[in-house]
């Protein structure tokens, strides 16, 4: 069955009254095609994942998406599949699995005005306060990203640090940087126990410019692909959104002066605890270690060329130094803005 047939199937499954309809092609991601439905005047969105191994991941990502849908306190929308009895996902002629999503009107930000990245602040803080209302039934698919081991079935930490030992041919001019990269591996390991013992809840887990959206106010009115939700560190979510923002601007003052008016933000919805801050570059400079590795996995798996690996090899050795350096700005910075918005309200920071 032609892709085009199987859209058709999965249309035909979730509506059953019989109206003219207009689909057109939309952004796809890597493991799915997606199109765009027009249909009584509103917009949706059909997605086909193409392996039938995505339906755990989906499963829990509708359950969650539900769930938060249902919040009246919610102050920004988040995709809500289209139900029929009690299904929100359908197996099509092909085995694959399909969607529809309701459509949601806005645009992707673009990180350079501090109204934005204050509205993403208070948004992540919202969200977090939201996650620790939905109680999950499905089982979790992702492990906590201090879990790095388990970031790529091929890529267990032992197997990383022999590659970048020993690195094909492609790679022999970026020796000093894999070099720089199994320092930062080993020495995460030490931070593991402490940071097992830090608050943990649901989080997104993925949260950037590209999983966000803004209407005509540059306020975020969406919150988008839940993905990779599971339950993780709840500062987590926090540095996730600041390791983005420095991969993004790496000069110094850029993306202190990004993270200070969405930490501003965030600290309107949400206080973090003082131990939580304090991991702050350590967890930032390991969003980076994650990222490199699922680069990894796909280049072994043959998805990506080496060119790709190589930009993120450069990106990655780049954090070497950082923690110690940019690392402990970013914490002085943090640390002072927890204080000036919660000491006056007679807060503790811990």
């Amino acid at each position: 069955m032609s892709v085009e047939n199987e859209f058709t199937f999965l249309i035909d499954y979730f509506f059953l009254e019989k109206v003219p309809v207009n689909i057109y092609e939309g952004k796809s991601g890597y493991n799915n095609t997606t199109r765009y439905l027009n249909r009584n005047n509103q917009t949706y969105i059909l997605r086909i994942y193409e392996t039938h191994n995505e339906e755990a991941k989906v499963r829990l990502e509708h359950e969650v998406l539900l769930k938060l849908s249902r919040l009246s306190d919610l102050p920004f929308k988040v995709p809500v599949p289209v139900v029929k009895e009690g299904n929100s996902l359908v197996q099509l002629p092909s085995k694959k699995i399909g969607c529809i999503y309701h459509y949601i009107e806005g645009d992707n930000p673009v990180f350079n005005n501090e109204d934005v990245l204050f509205s993403f602040g208070q948004s992540v803080g919202h969200l977090l306060n939201a996650l620790q209302k939905v109680e999950i039934k499905q089982p979790l698919v992702y492990r906590p990203y201090y879990e790095i081991e388990h970031t790529h079935p091929k890529c267990p930490v032992s197997k990383v640090l022999e590659w970048c030992s020993n690195p094909p041919d492609f790679f022999q001019g970026y020796k000093s940087e894999l070099e720089g990269i199994s320092t930062m591996l080993m020495n995460f390991q030490a931070n593991i126990p402490f940071l097992k013992s830090l608050p943990h809840q649901i989080i997104h887990g993925d949260l950037n410019a590209s999983n966000v959206l803004v209407g005509a106010d540059q306020t975020i009115n969406a919150i988008l692909d839940f993905e990779f939700i599971t339950e993780d560190l709840r500062v987590m979510e926090v540095a996730v959104c600041m390791s983005d923002m420095i991969s993004q601007d790496t000069i110094e003052d850029g993306y202190l002066k990004q993270i200070r008016h969405f930490y501003a933000g965030f600290s309107t919805t949400m206080s973090l605890l003082a131990s939580e801050i304090e991991v702050l570059p350590i967890l930032v400079q390991l969003r980076r270690l994650d990222v490199f590795i699922h680069f990894l996995g796909r280049y072994l798996d043959g998805i990506d060329d080496p060119s790709v690996l190589k930009e993120q090899i450069t990106k990655t050795a780049a954090y070497r130094y950082w923690i110690d350096d940019g690392g402990q700005k970013l914490l002085h910075m943090v640390s002072e803005l927890n204080e000036a918005y919660f000491q006056p309200l007679g807060h503790k920071s811990d």
